[in-house]
């Protein structure tokens, strides 16, 4: 039965791991006391589960979030998530923040300069419209 039942549920969810874990999330639901929406017949959970993805009893969209805020050690406001978002935004890694030309060459990392930069990116742009000349 659960073969048919895996394949049944690929008509709804094209990926075969997240079918386990919505599966597994839908099983952890029905063990915490959800009403199972299909007929039982003896089933074991994890069964039940992949049938009810299959029937579309229950709501994927429903099952996807369920399992993202299982992993979250806190559920953020909608005004956290936003400022969540905006610190994501600005904050990056510099590991050469504090350190000196020479210390980061030392490094072996070479250290180029803007106006180098702003050089090569004009060379790069004379070349290809020497090229297209052509």
């Amino acid at each position: 039965m659960a073969r048919i039942t895996v394949e049944d549920c690929e008509k709804v969810v094209k990926n075969r791991f997240d079918l386990v874990v919505l599966a597994a999330q839908r099983t952890r639901q029905m063990l915490a006391g959800d009403e199972i929406t299909v007929e039982a017949n003896d089933e074991k959970k994890p069964v039940i589960a992949l049938r009810e993805i299959a029937a579309r009893t229950v709501s994927v969209d429903d099952l996807k979030e369920a399992t993202i805020n299982s992993f979250r050690s806190f559920l953020p406001s909608d005004e956290e998530e936003e400022d969540l978002d905006d610190i994501i935004e600005e904050d990056t890694y510099n590991p050469y923040e504090s350190l000196s030309v020479k210390a980061i060459e030392k490094e072996g990392v070479q250290v180029v300069s803007e106006s180098e930069i702003e050089n090569s990116d004009d060379s790069v742009d004379s070349d290809n419209s020497t090229d297209s000349e052509e």
